[in-house]
């Protein structure tokens, strides 16, 4: 049908090129030619529509065509011919309108595809050659279509009366529909509305022979249906039957995954041995389904035999593993001959091309191998699983213990603080009888921080942490680690103590020195007791005695022996018999520095500065008629204590201050045996101070007032002459400590450190210039040239060598237990990161 409706385009358009080289009335008997055929235009009354009138050329048209452009068109026409050549009948797409295959009389008019607007339903009494009213693209025009509410038994009465088809009826058809449709609508559309009306109130029609027969369409499944097996099935909503051969895809995959597109009593089925799958439904549906099947049927899905070798594992086990994973079941079945649920386990990336499907897998136990029918995508995907199952076993409770050594964090401390975390409570010493050098905490395995037991244990000489637990524990515990274990700010502490003495004394006596006969002399009166024998008696001016003094002697002179003024031996001096001395002595103290302590501590750890006598003191027990005697020290210090600790984003420094200061009442000189009275002076105190900001400190006061009056009996109470025979001092004294504190931050990697310790050893160098002699060497000088020089190359290159540091960064990638790789930079603050990064 459709090669003679393609001659019949032919043969008009052959037809028209001779009409063009002859006359008009040949182009009136062609008119009357083509409104015999299925391409008829005309409104019905005989009257063509305007457009064609307006296509028809007119007589003069006709006269003017030149044989050139008549030749064009016989030229056209023969690549028409050449271009409707039958084609292929597998290559007809969905879109292709379908043609009647029943025997057509060639002089009946037929629907046309193409209708014009404006044209009646033809008559009642029409010839109907159309036999396939399912495919009914009819050009003529039904004005009205509305059957709103109505009884399907009287719309398909109103379509027989259309379409003169032959119908046979069920008594059981029943039911009401309503189709909408106030505008003018072909045939055809009126064809398909109605066969839509049907589907949805549960009736199907089918074609037996010249009739059509309206069924329910749950026994559709049971009634002969036309078969398509081409790439062709008709666009209806009538059910037929399709048969599509697959290629590429699993035809069982394929019925299952489209069964929920299915219509409500649709089927499909598919043939395993052909690979073939059937789908009964409408033809619609059909079509919607057959381009699914068109994008999903391509290369790249089809099954082949797969081996894999397993090295270090079982088959059935991995094979059950793979089962399971594979199924997202409980598997069992894995290892058992047998067939296998085709399944898709994925895809690798856009497009059904990287779905990897696998079909069957059975474990070979003889060979230790797994036999699997996977695509080139599933076999893929098998090998790197069993490539990620197949691994070396490692030996039990292995995979548990990990050691980590620390570069910067105390491992005693560190282990203290991760037990905290573990147990959740104050860490216990777990070490026996401390004879052990670890010391070990432990964590109770309910904890629902970890998954498992934990336990922490401290390695003093190595400074690294034993740890046992799970992989996973582990890693949760490697990342607190890491975040502790970096290095910490120092803080270089710059003090001042000094001692603010306003002391007054005043003294004023007589003194007597008398010599008799040749033995030693005898002293008498009130000389100083720190002025020696010999100083008085000496010829000249006594410097010892100091002050203001007068004095005289009387009588003969006598030759004496008296002690060396140096302290050993003896020396003769003459001296009159009578000696006098006046004395009147004022003296005043000033300010006194009791030291300077320079401190360098870590943030939050304590350091300690400490100076001071000691004196011996005896000590006597008596045991029965026995005394022992024992010796023990007295101790008078200054001490001072300083925990520093560092605010990172402010540099702000607190500094923790317990400073304490012991003074003797009476030098070591007057030291009897039985200890010397002490003073003693605290501060503590905390301060936020900024970095290289000085703290002033003081009013540790001292106030003391001595009088003394040392005379002779009865000759110092006589009134004015009494001064003859008397001393008498007086001392006020009052002490004030103060104390001066410059903090100043020294990052671990910045060359801060360098340079302070450089300008120190300069201090040093200027405060010992004029302390030797020209020809004198400062013995030290070498120590602080060799020092100067290292301390310079520290502030042009790295301050530390890194090497060590990746020596031990090494040991902690030793295969003790997975991943055992030290902390990242990641961990570190921002600070101390950048500055890494520089020094490196």
């Amino acid at each position: 049908m459709k090669t003679r409706c393609r001659n019949k385009r032919l043969m008009s358009t052959l037809i028209f090129a001779a009409l063009l080289l002859s006359n008009y009335e040949a182009h009136a008997q062609f008119n009357k030619y083509r409104s015999q055929t299925r391409f008829n235009t005309n409104r019905g009354d005989g009257t063509p529509p305007a457009d064609a009138q307006a296509a028809q050329p007119s007589a003069n048209d006709i006269e003017s065509m030149s044989a050139e452009d008549a030749a064009a068109a016989l030229k056209a026409a023969e690549k028409i011919e050449s271009a409707d050549a039958d084609p292929d009948p597998t290559e007809v797409s969905d879109d292709d309108a379908f043609e009647p295959d029943s025997d057509d009389d060639a002089n009946q008019t037929t629907f046309g595809n193409r209708p014009s607007p404006g044209l009646k339903a033809q008559p009642k009494n029409s010839k109907y050659v159309n036999l396939n009213p399912e495919t009914a693209f009819g050009p003529e025009i039904v004005e009205s279509f509305d059957f709103p509410d109505t009884d399907i038994m009287e719309i398909t009465k109103h379509m027989q009366k259309l379409t003169g088809i032959n119908l046979i009826l069920d008594k059981d058809v029943k039911g009401k529909v309503s189709i909408i449709a106030p505008t003018p609508i072909t045939v055809g559309d009126a064809w398909k509305a109605y066969l839509a009306a049907l589907n949805m109130a549960g009736y199907s029609l089918i074609k037996t022979g010249a009739f059509y027969k309206v069924i329910n369409a749950r026994d559709i499944r049971y009634t002969p249906t036309k078969i398509y097996t081409g790439n062709y099935t008709p666009d209806t909503e009538n059910y037929v039957m399709r048969v599509i051969s697959l290629k590429s895809v699993s035809a069982a995959e394929i019925a299952r995954n489209f069964r929920p597109f299915m219509s409500r009593y649709g089927r499909i089925i598919d043939i395993k041995q052909t690979n073939t799958i059937i789908i009964a439904d409408t033809g619609s549906n059909i079509n919607r389904l057959a381009k699914m099947v068109k994008f999903l049927d391509v290369p790249g899905h089809e099954e082949s035999l797969q081996i894999v070798k397993v090295k270090n594992s079982s088959a059935q086990e991995i094979a059950k593993l793979l089962d399971n994973i594979l199924k997202g079941g409980s598997g069992g079945a894995a290892g058992r001959a047998g067939t296998a649920t085709p399944r898709f386990t994925g895809s690798t990336g856009g497009g059904s091309e990287s779905t990897s499907m696998i079909s069957r897998i059975i474990a070979e136990p003889r060979t230790n191998s797994i036999i699997a029918m996977a695509n080139a995508e599933g076999a893929k995907q098998l090998r790197d699983l069993i490539n990620k199952l197949d691994v070396k076993l490692i030996s039990s409770g292995s995979n548990r213990v990990h050691v980590y050594y620390l570069n910067y964090g105390d491992s005693e401390e560190l282990s203290k603080t991760l037990s905290s975390i573990v147990t959740g409570a104050a860490a216990k010493d777990g070490a026996a009888g401390g004879a052990s050098r670890f010391t070990s905490f432990a964590g109770p395995a309910e904890n629902p921080i970890f998954s498992a037991e934990v336990k922490i244990t401290s390695d003093k000489n190595n400074n690294a942490l034993v740890v046992t637990a799970s992989p996973t524990d582990w890693l949760t515990l490697k990342d607190v680690i890491g975040r502790l274990d970096i290095p910490r700010d120092q803080v270089y502490v710059e003090g001042l103590i000094l001692e603010a003495n306003v002391a007054k004394e005043r003294s004023f006596g007589v003194e007597y020195v008398g010599a008799y006969g040749n033995g030693n002399a005898q002293r008498a009166g009130f000389t100083s007791k720190s002025s020696s024998l010999l100083g008085l008696l000496s010829t000249g001016v006594p410097t010892s005695l100091g002050g203001f003094f007068a004095g005289a002697g009387f009588g003969p002179t006598r030759t004496i022996t008296v002690p060396n003024a140096t302290g050993g031996g003896t020396t003769t001096q003459r001296v009159n018999a009578l000696n006098a001395f006046i004395k009147a002595i004022a003296s005043h103290s000033s300010t006194n520095i009791l030291a300077t302590p320079q401190i360098l501590a870590l943030d939050n750890t304590e350091a300690t500065f400490e100076v001071g006598d000691t004196v011996p003191i005896q000590n006597s027990t008596i045991s029965g008629t026995v005394q022992n005697f024992s010796t023990t020290n007295q101790e008078a210090k200054l001490s001072l204590k300083i925990t520093p600790q560092i605010n990172k984003v402010t540099r702000f420094v607190k500094l923790k201050i317990n400073q304490k200061i012991d003074d003797f009442k009476q030098t070591s000189g007057e030291n009897t045996g039985r200890g010397l009275p002490t003073t003693t002076r605290s501060a503590i105190t905390e301060v936020m101070v900024r970095d290289r900001d000085t703290i002033a400190m003081g009013g540790l006061l001292r106030d003391r007032e001595l009088v003394a009056n040392t005379k002779v009996p009865i000759l110092g109470d006589i009134p004015v002459l009494g001064w003859l025979f008397k001393n008498k001092s007086r001392q006020i004294e009052k002490v004030n400590i103060l104390f001066f504190m410059t903090p100043k931050i020294l990052s671990p990697y910045a060359k801060t450190a360098s340079s302070n310790t450089k300008q120190v050893l300069e201090k040093r160098s200027r405060g010992m210039q004029g302390m030797f002699d020209e020809d004198e060497k400062d013995p030290n000088a070498k120590v602080s040239e060799d020092l100067n020089k290292k301390l310079d190359a520290q502030i042009a290159g790295p301050l530390y060598d890194l090497s060590d540091a990746d020596h031990y960064k090494n040991l902690n990638n030793e295969d003790i237990g997975p991943d055992q790789d030290a902390p990242s930079d990641e961990f570190d603050t921002p600070d101390y990161q950048e500055i890494r990064k520089s020094v490196q």
